[in-house]
């Protein structure tokens, strides 16, 4: 009776284990669509002065010390001219537009570590094959030269493209560990 009561449970934990696998709750879609990473606060479009003001309040705020989130030593914010570009950042979100048409706005959102619901080191098999389930369709390859203009470069680059509606979603690996996530 308990080598019967102990198969049942390995059973249910392996079942358990393999739906918990699968499940995925972040509409990839919906924010996509709107220009959005999850849990970032601005978009693909945004006015490239706002942005920058919000950015840099960020920064002021959490030097100052008036929010709990980071220690003074912590907090930066800086922009630099990267190609055609102008990448605004503090580090986990940078945004980008072109350098001679800042009046188009915001035209990349990169944030560094995990989005979508995949964190930071997730596997590029493991992210591929959840979106597939999803109904996504990838474009997995290597990284090409200047793509990744607001990352240091590496060797051992590859990307997960998807398109969705107008806006393209890249997840960046080094060494098929999730790097960071751009939308544009």
């Amino acid at each position: 009776m308990k080598r019967f009561l102990c198969l049942v449970l390995c059973i249910m934990f392996v079942l358990s284990l393999t739906a918990c696998g699968s499940e995925h709750d972040t509409d990839i879609k919906s924010y996509a669509k709107q220009g959005l990473i999850d849990g970032v606060d601005y978009k693909l479009g945004d006015d490239v002065d706002k942005t920058k003001s919000a950015l840099s309040a960020k920064y002021e705020s959490l030097k100052n010390g008036e929010s709990d989130f980071a220690e003074e030593d912590e907090a930066f914010y800086y922009d630099f001219e990267s190609g055609e570009y102008t990448v605004m950042t503090d580090g986990e979100i940078s945004c980008c537009y072109l350098t001679e048409d800042k009046d188009a706005g915001i035209t990349h959102i990169i944030k560094v570590g995990g989005a979508y619901g995949f964190n930071i080191g997730a596997m590029s098999t493991e992210l591929r094959d959840t979106m597939s389930e999803m109904g996504f369709d990838a474009t997995e390859r290597e990284a090409e030269k200047g793509e990744l203009f607001f990352l240091p470069s590496s060797p051992n680059m590859t990307v997960l493209e998807y398109e969705v509606k107008d806006n393209t979603i890249l997840f960046v690996f080094t060494d098929h560990a999730l790097t960071a996530t751009v939308i544009h």
